[in-house]
């Protein structure tokens, strides 16, 4: 796990001049760049959402038991699947669907074998249990229609609040995109591309 955060550190390094030196096409106020900054944060605060959800069922049991209630009764990466939708809200903050596309890009050349591999060692760790599961519930995108009941959950307090304050951060991508977008405008900060 440390290596995929790193290599996706390092990507977005990579990537950090080509969100920092470019602009969306769009004009300023209008309904386009609206539109994909608003649908930015919805996905943001869904993905912040999304990960405390899966996050509660989680926490405390990774590797000690399957958890098979709340999203992972709906996909089996619900983590994962509320990162993407982070990365694509993140892209789209920033007022451009190209780097919406690259950041999804990014999550899955990262991600994808790093989901693989997990699974490989949950088959391990829990067998026919594990096969079962997969035979019903998708790896990635979820079944909306799938409900599980209200049951209670037990969760490891520290490992969620360390859980918690990741999720936290997710909307100070909010924060970034209007904070570039006032320095772009003012000229504090260069413009030389401009992106759909």
């Amino acid at each position: 796990m440390k290596r995929r955060l790193s290599y996706t550190r390092i990507l977005f390094i990579l990537i950090a001049p080509l969100v920092l030196f470019t602009h969306h096409l769009y004009q300023d106020g209008s309904l386009a760049e609206v539109a994909l900054e608003s649908g930015g944060v919805i996905l943001l605060i869904l993905a912040m959402g999304g990960r405390i959800w899966a996050s509660a069922h989680l926490a405390g049991k990774k590797e000690k038991e399957l958890v098979l209630t709340g999203p992972f009764a709906r996909t089996r990466n619900p983590l994962y699947f509320f990162s993407l939708i982070g990365f694509v809200g993140a892209g789209l903050v920033f007022g451009s669907v190209v780097l919406a596309l690259l950041f999804a890009g990014v999550f899955f050349a990262f991600h994808w074998p790093t989901i693989r591999r997990e699974e490989g060692r949950l088959e391990a760790l829990f067998g026919e249990e594990y096969r079962a599961y997969c035979a019903r519930v998708p790896r990635f995108f979820p079944f909306l229609g799938r409900r599980s009941s209200g049951e209670t959950i037990i969760l490891d307090a520290p490992q969620f609040v360390r859980m918690l304050r990741d999720a936290l951060a997710i909307p100070l991508v909010i924060i970034v995109a209007d904070l570039l977008d006032w320095a772009q405008a003012s000229g504090l900060a260069p413009v030389l591309l401009e992106l759909p």
